[in-house]
């Protein structure tokens, strides 16, 4: 494979870009410039590795209860003093 060149026409992906990508989103204008930048398409695979990772990911939610649980032991203080006088 022929070495891959950054072209200053085409600057490299941005982070957001990366992340549009990842998920089949980026533009193909943009997209195009994986074909010739070996740093972004490394960092784009990679995203996109770490989105089907965490897609496996199995879902959770707190138990019945928890809200209830914390905010019982929350203590809003009480100002002290003669403010404002």
């Amino acid at each position: 494979m022929p070495p891959m060149i950054e072209h200053s026409h085409n600057p490299h992906l941005t982070p957001d870009e990366v992340e549009l990508w990842a998920q089949g989103l980026l533009g193909a204008a943009r997209t195009m410039h994986l074909a010739d930048c070996r740093a972004c398409l490394d960092t784009a695979e990679r995203e996109r590795k770490l989105f089907r990772d965490l897609a496996q990911l199995p879902s959770f939610g707190p138990e019945f209860g928890f809200m209830e649980r914390v905010m019982a032991r929350v203590r809003i203080p009480t100002p002290s003093g003669n403010f404002g006088q």
